[in-house]
């Protein structure tokens, strides 16, 4: 056996207090290298950039069409049959049947007790606490497999792979409005910049033209994504309608969508903050357009195989929702969290989806400028810096003037796993040279770079029966941009064309359709050191800017 994956040691918020019982049980997840993983990843590219011959060759609302896209896809993550019997005769020669996961096969699944794991893998599973929650899971910090299977297996998972430290939230007094000096960027009338908050008429009609007239047909689906049993509360919804839409029907409501026991109770003790706004600020800005939930339910201390379970149905699905808002990752999803590995995993799982036309859209988190433990290097937030999910940052207002101006704790940077992409070269490398940052080791300059976008935050929501005042968060962020890209979507497939698809070549094409924000910083470790500051053109706080509508409806 020849060493796979390992960790030096556990999470610091993780204690390791014995071992469990030999006979006990895990289910081990294999991931199988994809016989064309590349090729994916170029024909995405091929699809999505305009100017290339094959640009918008994507399946238009046609069954026989969306099920040759399907298979097409599957084409090129299928496992090889070598693959395949190799994996299966080492398993079956240790008395271990695996069963798939995925309809391609490249994710496989295994039940078997500890002592059988321990050996197949040459691993040392022990019983490790969370020290905040006192919550247990069961990890080792190594794992091996025979050297005839490396170029078969990715990854073995849960192994070394722990739950992530979810950081607090910013305390109150760090969402203060920033009092930098405003730029000329976007603009909105006083009765909307005397506000505490802006309500879904600001930011429809005043601040990024979003129409108000309802979609017609409501051509596509946006989905919206829930994990950890946290629920979006209908009630709630029509509260949020009332109040904020009263030119919508008050009824108007979401689809469910459940996978892996998701629920999603309408008690009002179950409603959750983030559910909540995401379909409220989706429902109620995304006219018309049908908004589906997506409850994936909880997986005890394994939020990663939520999001992979979820992108694996959402790929298995005839036709998908066109608009995905992946969200409610939690601010402790940064790269240096998990293995590279499992972070390209998931993020192949999402390129799959690309493929499939569907417009993957994610925040950047709360953390700004997502310095390391060791405050001496930046991270990047993890799903956002797959280079398949548009990133979405945030915005704000600052001290009731009418320009727009970052907000400090939106989240950017660079990754340390993914190489910059093609899409992306022009407008990062002018950044870095403007910066004076070519040569810089704080980051990864050469890595993919986030956010893509930006767009405001500070607006009301309603959670429990009670309005709330606006509240910056970058999720809430992720959701206008989201409801933006449903809108213009629906409009082409009413029109007899093809979703939008993966977004980010041609936004990075089109720069001029997005307000340029140009004031204002993010924050850096533990919120006092600086993080990346806003600048003309693309920066890793605000990306290229918040969205014009009537300029992205013109491209």
């Amino acid at each position: 056996l020849v060493l796979h994956e390992k960790r030096e040691t556990a999470p610091s918020n993780f204690l390791r207090i014995g071992s469990p019982s030999a006979t006990d049980f895990l289910t081990l997840r294999f991931a199988l290298a994809q016989n064309n993983i590349q090729g994916l990843h170029d024909t995405i590219y091929e699809i999505s950039t305009p100017g290339n011959d094959r640009y918008g060759h994507l399946p238009i609302n046609n069954p026989a069409m969306i099920l040759t896209n399907q298979l097409q896809v599957a084409e090129y993550v299928t496992p090889s049959a070598t693959t395949l019997s190799q994996v299966n005769s080492w398993l079956g020669a240790n008395n271990i049947t695996a069963a798939p996961l995925t309809a391609a096969g490249d994710w496989i699944a295994a039940n078997m007790t500890v002592t059988q794991a321990n050996s197949l893998l040459a691993a040392n599973f022990g019983t490790f606490q969370n020290k905040g929650t006192n919550q247990t899971i069961v990890r080792t910090l190594s794992y091996s497999i025979p050297s005839e299977l490396k170029a078969h297996i990715d990854l073995v998972h849960p192994t070394i792979n722990f739950p992530p430290a979810m950081r607090a939230d910013l305390p109150s007094s760090k969402r203060s409005k920033t009092t930098r000096a405003p730029s000329p960027a976007t603009s909105i009338p006083a009765d909307c910049r005397a506000r505490t908050d802006l309500t879904p008429h600001c930011v429809l009609a005043e601040l990024y033209g979003i129409p108000t007239t309802p979609a017609s047909p409501a051509a596509n689906v946006l989905g919206v994504s829930g994990f950890e049993n946290e629920f979006a509360n209908q009630r709630d919804l029509k509260l949020f309608l009332e109040t904020f839409r009263p030119d919508m029907n008050p009824n108007t409501t979401f689809d469910l969508l459940v996978l892996d026991g998701g629920l999603n109770n309408q008690l009002p003790a179950g409603a959750a903050a983030l559910p909540n706004w995401h379909t409220q600020w989706t429902v109620g800005l995304a006219t018309n357009v049908p908004v589906t939930f997506i409850s994936t339910g909880i997986l005890p201390n394994d939020q990663i195989t939520e999001i992979l379970d979820q992108a694996h149905y959402l790929a298995s699905l005839p036709n998908p929702p066109q608009t995905v808002l992946n969200g409610g990752l939690g601010s402790g999803f940064v790269e240096s969290g998990f293995s590279p590995q499992i972070v390209i995993s998931v993020c192949n799982a999402h390129a799959q989806l690309a493929a499939r036309g569907v417009s993957i859209i994610g925040s950047t988190q709360d953390t700004g400028g997502f310095l390391g433990p060791a405050c001496n290097s930046f991270d990047a937030p993890f799903l956002v810096s797959c280079p398949f999910v548009t990133a979405v940052g945030t915005t704000s207002f600052a001290n009731n003037q009418p320009e727009e101006t970052v907000s400090e704790f939106s989240g950017g940077g660079f990754s340390n796993i993914f190489s910059r992409s093609a899409y992306q070269d022009t407008a990062v490398s002018a950044y870095l040279e403007a910066t004076n940052n070519t040569q810089t080791t704080a980051f990864n300059i050469s890595g993919r770079a986030v956010p893509d976008v930006s767009a405001t935050d500070l607006v009301p929501w309603v959670l429990g029966g009670t309005i709330n005042d606006g509240q910056e968060f970058t999720e809430l962020s992720a959701a206008i941009f989201a409801s933006v890209v449903a809108l213009l979507t629906n409009e082409r497939i009413a029109a007899g064309r093809p979703a939008l698809g993966f977004l980010n070549p041609g936004l990075y094409q089109h720069p001029e359709a997005f307000n340029d924000i140009t004031t204002g910083g993010t924050q850096g470790c533990a919120g006092f050191t600086p993080g990346f500051n806003a600048t003309s053109g693309w920066d890793p706080a605000t990306g290229l800017g918040s969205p014009s509508y009537l300029k992205l409806q013109e491209i």
